[in-house]
């Protein structure tokens, strides 16, 4: 869904009509007119506020990109045995903080998994932090091992 928003607002303003270039137009080797894509205007938004278009086509890639309201971290949980569980995390490629928290997400998930199973507890047997180098951006990863009982 948001992803067609997204869409929807930077095509409105790549090809709305009432935008018009003012002096940024040109023409290519046979004659045709050339436009940008985004309009050379501004959104007035009150009597002294105006945004330019480029500024909110980047604003709404912005947020495409770094998504504030998604989780920092994916987690995957797979049993490998009768009573151990193994949980991955992957921190998402660009975050605004949380590079800390991969201990508190591993523990509340492993809690979560005693408590839906009807177990009394678990122990940790493995617990482990790092950095996935890939391209183009690097991600945090971390893995652990619960035992439950």
């Amino acid at each position: 869904m948001k992803h067609n928003i997204t869409l929807l607002v930077l095509l409105g303003l790549a090809g709305c009509g009432s935008f018009t270039s003012k002096g940024t137009s040109g023409a290519d080797s046979s004659g045709n007119t050339i436009r940008p894509i985004i309009p050379n205007e501004s959104i007035a938004i009150a009597k002294s506020l105006s945004i330019p278009a480029e500024a909110l086509a980047l604003g709404v890639v912005i947020y495409f990109v770094v998504d504030p309201l998604s989780p920092n971290w994916q987690i995957e949980e797979a049993r490998i045995g009768e009573n151990r569980f193994r949980i991955s995390l992957r921190k998402k490629r660009f975050a605004t903080g949380g590079d800390g928290e991969a201990t508190q997400v591993f523990y509340r998930r492993a809690e979560q998994i005693v408590r839906e199973n009807g177990y009394a507890g678990y122990t940790v047997l493995e617990f482990g932090e790092g950095v996935e180098s890939t391209v183009p951006i690097a991600q945090r990863v971390s893995h652990g091992i619960i035992e439950v009982k």
